[in-house]
């Protein structure tokens, strides 16, 4: 059950307009009353040092929060970073959002690009790391990266993995140029269900709450609906 606007005004006021957004949104792809839980898998590698210092990765996080106030009732997204390892570093909730991202990541170092260590924490977190894994509410992450991954087969190899499980994985790119190996990963073959969706965002401070919005639902209605099919999703 999403959080009401009226709790959000009185715990984020900030982020409501957001939020309202983010609702119109999930309305046009007829996801009212959806529930999931959403996770926010941020690239740390060395040349995402400009992304964060100018606040472009927290500006992001808001949005994501303010989509999963509209998904999960509890007021809180989880947050991971990958770089030359991956880690879950807690929660960013309504109340300690503000500064957020880089109170989360504060003493760790910029490292490489390891997707495939990203892909496995979260699944382990939240217990879908094994063979056969179900769950009465899916996961749905947003994984943003400005380069390819150290390690591309093993890259492939988790994603291919993760596609029995109910986790939706949305790869957002930034900076001049489209990432290919993405691409590669949207369209990969042999997997249970298609589990995975690219889109090439270049500048974000560029691109409009609405439109983002629009872009991070692309594909997530139609899995939803095979993973129902296929028992995956309880």
């Amino acid at each position: 059950m999403a959080i009401s606007f009226e709790k959000l005004q009185t715990r984020a006021p900030e982020l409501v307009n957001l939020a309202k957004k983010a609702q119109f949104n999930l309305s046009k792809h007829d996801l009212d009353g959806h529930a999931a839980k959403v996770a926010l898998c941020l690239d740390h590698s060395g040349s995402m040092r400009a992304s964060y210092a100018s606040g472009q990765m927290q500006a992001l996080a808001e949005r994501v929060l303010a989509l999963g106030t509209q998904l999960d009732d509890d007021g809180s997204i989880d947050v991971f970073f990958f770089g030359t390892e991956a880690w879950h570093a807690g929660e960013l909730t309504l109340d300690d959002y503000r500064g957020g991202v880089d109170r989360l990541r504060a003493g760790r170092h910029l490292g490489l690009t390891d997707y495939a260590g990203a892909i496995r924490a979260v699944r382990e977190h939240y217990g879908l790391a094994g063979p056969g894994a179900t769950a009465d509410v899916p996961v749905y992450v947003l994984f943003l990266t400005d380069g390819a991954p150290t390690h591309r087969t093993a890259a492939t190899n988790e994603l291919r993995d993760a596609s029995g499980s109910p986790v939706f994985w949305k790869f957002l790119s930034i900076g001049d140029e489209d990432i290919p190996f993405l691409q590669k990963l949207d369209d990969l073959s042999d997997r249970v269900v298609d589990n995975a969706d690219y889109q090439p965002v270049g500048d974000l401070t560029l691109v409009q709450d609405q439109a983002l919005f629009d872009l991070l639902l692309v594909e997530y209605p139609e899995w939803l609906a095979e993973v129902r099919g296929r028992g995956i999703l309880r």
